[in-house]
């Protein structure tokens, strides 16, 4: 007897807008079409790496995938040697571009994103087939495999309508700063048009007039999916938006005041959400008045003494995160930093997400970092970016704020930090770019 389940691939009603590309909306009867043929004239591998840059695009290839059996890899990055590693653990497998490729091992959907007319059944899913693996960002060490499942998908996704679309009546239309590779850029602006009544703009715009611009080119009401590093370049720039009625935020922690900052510039709400590439979307909260994170009631949640554990149905197994958290509530929380990110220096302990909060929210510090940088020394180290300001200026403020024995010394200005597309730094980035300067500073003097 056959006992396998399946779900349809999108639930959305046929007119529905669930894209905007650069020609027009995309309705969702077009959409499925389009990814009906496409998954027809895939290459027949188990695997791929979709590429494609243009949001719209890479849903409609991730949903070609789906239709087709294949899973999506979604690297915590696009550097060719990140690239490189991961088709050799996972051979049989092929890439998917656009047409802009002269690559003859890539597949380009080229053309298949125009059909339109085109009727037909919505797709159904097994439940239990296998439709991506999430990397973790790698930002302490070798990133690992999340294996995701439709079930899991869909669910989690069914679930993320709740807290993201609360006291939102109408579509949503969606632009996002953040790839559509990475976790949080997935959730939002891939899986989430197929459950939720949104629609997602093509783009992924960097700089502020751009973000500006694309947003001016969705109907009202809009969303921003972002991440602290682009909403702090966007405030700082004085560019003017349209109207925004929701901003996202994820991937590092914001502080109250950015986040009341941005909600008075723009009019707008702000909700940032935690989660992890393990588990997806897990909590959320209200940045402006709340500290605590609220746990989504799909999820049950263990704090331990070194960490918490995360179970849910639609997941797999229970995970286990390296936060350091603090229980306020009975399905909520505050959060003190990561495992790592507990220094001990001259017998005192501190935790360097404190010290970058306090480092951040120093007046003319436009970016920065503070990091321990080896096993064999007792003096923290910074990275920081902030034209017009000297190392003095910044530790005096410091002072006022933290121990003397976490001062940062060397504290060293550099023009940029070396983050990723969604704002994170890895500890091998940030050590390159720290002996780097080291080397600078040896050499002239």
């Amino acid at each position: 007897m056959n006992t396998q389940k399946y779900s349809p691939l999108t639930y959305r009603p046929p007119d529905d807008v669930i894209a905007y590309r650069s020609d027009g909306a995309v309705a969702v009867r077009q959409f499925v079409s389009a990814a009906q043929v496409l998954s027809q004239q895939l290459p027949r591998h188990q695997y791929v790496f979709n590429l494609l840059t243009d949001r719209y695009q890479y849903l409609l290839g991730f949903c070609a995938a789906v239709i087709a059996g294949q899973c999506t890899l979604l690297p915590p990055n696009r550097l060719a040697k990140t690239l490189e590693h991961l088709a050799n653990d996972y051979p049989d497998s092929y890439v998917l571009g656009g047409p802009d490729s002269s690559d003859n091992k890539v597949f380009s959907i080229e053309g298949f994103g125009e059909l339109t007319g085109l009727e037909g059944d919505v797709p159904s899913i097994p439940e239990d087939q296998l439709c991506a693996i999430a990397f973790t960002s790698g930002s302490t060490g070798q990133a690992k495999p999340n294996r995701k499942t439709w079930k899991t998908l869909r669910i989690g996704s069914e679930n993320n309508v709740g807290f993201l679309l609360e006291d939102v009546t109408g579509q949503m239309n969606l632009l996002a700063t953040v790839p559509p590779q990475h976790m949080w850029g997935f959730e939002t602006s891939v899986i989430l048009p197929l459950f939720a009544n949104v629609a997602v703009s093509h783009l992924t715009p960097f700089f502020p007039q751009d973000i500006a611009e694309a947003l001016d080119s969705l109907p009202e009401p809009r969303a921003l999916i972002s991440s602290p590093v682009h909403l702090k370049v966007l405030l700082t720039s004085g560019v003017q938006t349209p109207k925004i009625d929701r901003v996202y935020c994820a991937t590092a922690p914001l502080n109250a005041s950015l986040a009341n900052e941005l909600e008075s510039r723009f009019s707008t709400k702000l909700v940032e959400i935690f989660g992890s590439s393990e588990t997806g979307m897990f909590a959320y909260r209200h940045t402006a008045t709340e500290d605590s994170w609220r746990v989504s009631e799909l999820f049950a949640f263990d704090v331990r003494q070194d960490g918490v554990q995360i179970q849910a149905q639609h997941l797999p197994e229970p995970v286990y995160l390296q936060d350091i958290i603090e229980k306020t509530g009975e399905r909520q929380f505050r959060l003190l930093g990561r495992d790592q990110d507990m220094v001990n220096i001259a017998g005192k302990r501190g935790l360097l997400t404190d010290l970058n909060r306090c480092l951040l929210a120093i007046p003319g510090v436009l970016d920065g970092v503070i990091f321990m940088p080896g096993s064999n020394t007792e003096r923290l180290a910074a990275l920081v970016v902030a034209p017009g300001l000297e190392p003095a200026d910044i530790l005096r403020e410091l002072r006022l704020e933290i121990d003397a024995v976490f001062l940062p010394r060397p504290l060293c200005m550099v023009s940029s930090l070396p983050r990723q597309e969604t704002g994170k730094l890895t500890n091998e980035d940030i050590m390159n770019l720290y002996r780097g300067m080291a080397q600078m500073e040896n050499s002239s003097g």
